[in-house]
């Protein structure tokens, strides 16, 4: 058995071979680029390929996307390592404080020796690609969100009256006002001509009396007329309606690409396309956990617990693994007990035990995470009857 090591970087990689009993064979360098993948290609065809050929690396985000493409599309597997493993895994070894590209090729290569080499599905590319965009997704949701606030902040100080009059939302009527006349001193001089545009771009929901109300509030505004915020206001604007045309856009694809997934999570009751998307880019190959306890772990909804002698203190949920995985099942926890029965009485239940909201949620979500594992392992359609 061969242990090759990999140690990731921008722009090159430092790679360790040893043998099973940690005798070492080669230690080199190479390039991020096609002439440093040859390197490496040919170093691991003058292997032995009838002795087992284990990769790992550490999970460096996009650095290693190119890498681990190249190792599946070579015919070889690879085991990714989360570094903070990685680092307390080096600190186990040796009391001395070294930190290398070096030192961390030679620990991962240690650590395949001493884990269960699992190996990623060959359906790497299409999950990649799925991650990646849920990813972009959630950022281009998350700077939308940040937008709206600052605009709305804005308006609190030029037309403090605008936001409440259309029930506190932005709205694609509201945008329109805000981008289309600028101030509240234009919206102040509305004629009939503005109020049949308006008409037609609300469907009729902008009537005469509500245009000749937001036409007073305009006339009589506390805010402040400056012509700087009034500019700060239409860039704002522009960049809010750039990242939902994106999130439109992002939204196709991550349908286009999910449609064509071998995945069973469709059939749950409820979950949107978006979020199942998101829950089957984000947990990768299923059966890379031997249990569910092990995917409640990697979603971060494990509970720390502290023993030491005769007591035992279970203190709150670990939050770590995958934060985007980890929302998208808190967002569908609420809803699915709107949908599935035995859920809801599940979370009544907790809640009868004196559990806080939020605490039953939990509850609710460790089990819709087996409930997610069964299905997804077992690649059968959802059924009320499988959670237990």
């Amino acid at each position: 058995m061969y242990l090759v090591g990999i140690d990731i970087s921008k722009y090159k990689h430092n790679c360790f071979i040893a043998t099973k009993s940690g005798v070492p064979l080669k230690e080199f360098v190479f390039e991020n680029d096609s002439e440093g993948f040859k390197l490496f290609h040919k170093v691991l065809s003058e292997l032995n390929q009838d002795q087992e050929i284990r990769i790992g690396l550490e999970s460096t985000g996009h650095y290693g996307t190119n890498l681990k493409q190249f190792i599946v599309a070579s015919g070889y597997t690879y085991l990714e390592f989360n570094p903070y493993l990685t680092h307390q895994f080096s600190k186990a070894m040796s009391l001395r404080r070294t930190k290398t590209d070096k030192v961390d090729a030679k620990t991962i290569s240690n650590m395949l020796g001493s884990v269960d080499y699992k190996t990623l599905h060959t359906q790497f590319y299409h999950i990649s690609e799925l991650k990646q965009l849920v990813r972009d997704r959630d950022d281009i949701l998350t700077n939308r969100s940040k937008t709206l606030v600052k605009l709305t902040n804005l308006l609190d100080i030029i037309f403090p009256e605008f936001k409440p009059f259309f029930s506190n939302k932005l709205g694609v009527t509201a945008r329109f006002i805000l981008k289309k006349y600028k101030s509240p001193t234009r919206i102040s001089k509305f004629v009939m001509q503005d109020y049949e545009c308006l008409r037609t771009v609300s469907n009729g929901r902008l009537t005469y009396p509500k245009f000749s109300r937001l036409k007073s509030l305009a006339k009589d505004t506390i805010g402040v007329q400056s012509e700087i915020y009034n500019k700060r206001m239409q860039a704002l604007i522009g960049a809010y309606e750039y990242f939902d045309k994106s999130l439109d856009e992002i939204d196709q694809d991550i349908i286009d690409l999910f449609s064509a997934a071998k995945t069973k999570l469709r059939t749950i009751p409820g979950l949107g396309i978006i979020q199942a998307a998101t829950i089957y880019a984000e947990i990768g190959d299923i059966h890379l956990f031997s249990n569910p306890q092990k995917l409640i772990a990697y979603v971060g909804f494990d509970v720390s617990i502290n023993q030491s002698g005769m007591s035992e203190h279970r203190g709150r949920i670990v939050k770590r693994g995958s934060p985007l995985l980890r929302k998208a099942i808190w967002i569908y926890a609420l809803p699915s007990l709107r949908f599935i029965p035995t859920l809801n009485d599940y979370y009544h239940k907790k809640k009868a035990e004196g559990k806080h909201h939020k605490v039953a949620l939990t509850h609710v979500c460790r089990k819709l995470i087996r409930m997610i594992y069964h299905i997804e392992y077992n690649q059968i359609d959802f059924n009320h009857t499988q959670i237990k």
